[in-house]
């Protein structure tokens, strides 16, 4: 009678084993990291890019996992270098499409003492060197690539509206109630 979650990737929509367990196991939700929905903003991510790889994979892994009774919470990671203010958009007609109950929106965190810092440090693009107060995943310490610090912000603030607000959350909620319903009806799991 213990309910639970876990994190892991996508991965786990190619064990058909796996997945029948989960949630006879009391296993509700699974938190997966897809950081973006630009390809290209995968690149390097990893070092040997294995996101990237199953990128082609995303739609068909979160349907299959939530067939089987198991919500995804999709994480994304917004200010990437590839990230353009049409990122916002993308990210929410992919939140759309697949149908994701749950979902979390970080901002690109440069935190002290990594190589994404180092880098950013580098390229003259932190705003400020000792910043730990914005280390919230929320808060913005670089100037990205290929937008305004402005429009990150205002871009995040939008979608966060529109991810978050009352209408969006209460129709994928709706969504997964039905997935819910239809697998009670094939088996009393």
């Amino acid at each position: 009678k213990i309910r639970w979650f876990t994190e892991t990737d996508i991965s786990v929509a190619q064990d058909e084993e796996l997945l029948s367990l989960l949630r006879p196991s009391g296993c509700r939700q699974l938190l997966i990291g897809f950081e973006s929905v630009v390809k290209r903003s995968l690149e390097g991510m990893e070092s040997k890019d294995w996101k990237l790889k199953q990128y082609n994979l995303y739609l068909s892994a979160i349907t299959k996992i939530q067939s089987h009774g198991i919500s995804v919470d999709g994480c994304f990671i917004l200010g990437l270098d590839y990230d353009r203010p049409d990122i916002f958009q993308k990210t929410l007609e992919f939140i759309e499409e697949s149908q994701l109950l749950e979902v979390q929106l970080t901002i690109l965190t440069p935190f002290p003492g990594t190589r994404l810092y180092q880098r950013m440090k580098r390229e003259g693009r932190l705003l400020k060197e000792v910043f730990w107060d914005r280390c919230t995943l929320f808060d913005i310490n670089f100037v990205p690539k290929n937008m305004t610090v402005e429009q990150l912000e205002d871009g995040s603030a939008w979608l966060g509206s529109q991810v978050y607000g009352e209408d969006a959350y209460t129709r994928r909620k709706n969504h997964y109630k039905q997935v819910i319903r239809n697998l009670s009806s094939i088996s009393p799991s």
